[in-house]
């Protein structure tokens, strides 16, 4: 009996002396949605895409200027004159050139959006994974629609917590980028 009494004593200290791990979840999307730099990074993809757009177009009006007055002597060659016509070729050579421009350029931009992307995808992660460290959460699951996370009780839901800091964070880092106008005009006018 003393043994028994001993075994469950020692059994309640063990199970007191075991931490309890906290765990919380988020909704990703939403996270995601809110986030402020990618609100900005998003205003800034759609920015870059028009800017090209403007560019190709501008540069197919100019072709169609240029292409006019060398389409009617293009039609009045025979088909060998046309393949040896030096401003026919020179046009060709130019043109192609600079299409081979616009998809380099146009690649670079993608490769550009991509980097973004993932860097934007790096940050949330890194940023989530320092406030979990930081109020001792074990775990911190993702809510999305892929189903790895059905179902949590809301009180363990920090999502609008992590939105709200993950922006505080974003427009300090933004608010210290950012220079101040009234400081550099004063230098300018002090270096004079």
């Amino acid at each position: 009996m003393k043994k028994i009494i001993a075994l469950v004593a020692v059994l309640t200290i063990a199970a007191s002396c075991q931490e309890t791990q906290k765990i919380a979840f988020i909704d990703n999307a939403k996270v995601y949605e809110e986030y402020q730099e990618k609100i900005d990074l998003e205003a800034s993809i759609t920015k870059r895409q028009e800017d090209f757009k403007k560019r190709t177009d501008s540069l197919a009006m100019a072709y169609q200027v240029e292409a006019a007055p060398l389409q009617a002597k293009f039609n009045k060659l025979s088909q060998q004159q046309q393949q040896t016509n030096p401003d026919i070729v020179a046009f060709g050579k130019k043109w192609q050139m600079i299409e081979s421009q616009i998809k380099t350029q146009e690649q670079s931009l993608q490769e550009q959006l991509e980097n973004d992307l993932k860097e934007l995808d790096t940050h949330v992660e890194e940023f989530i994974a320092d406030y979990a460290k930081k109020n001792n959460y074990s775990f911190v699951l993702g809510k999305n629609k892929s189903g790895g996370l059905i179902y949590g009780n809301e009180s363990s839901n920090i999502t609008e917590t992590i939105i709200k800091e993950i922006n505080a964070s974003y427009s300090s880092k933004k608010d210290s980028k950012t220079p101040n106008t009234e400081d550099s005009t004063e230098n300018n006018e002090t270096a004079e």
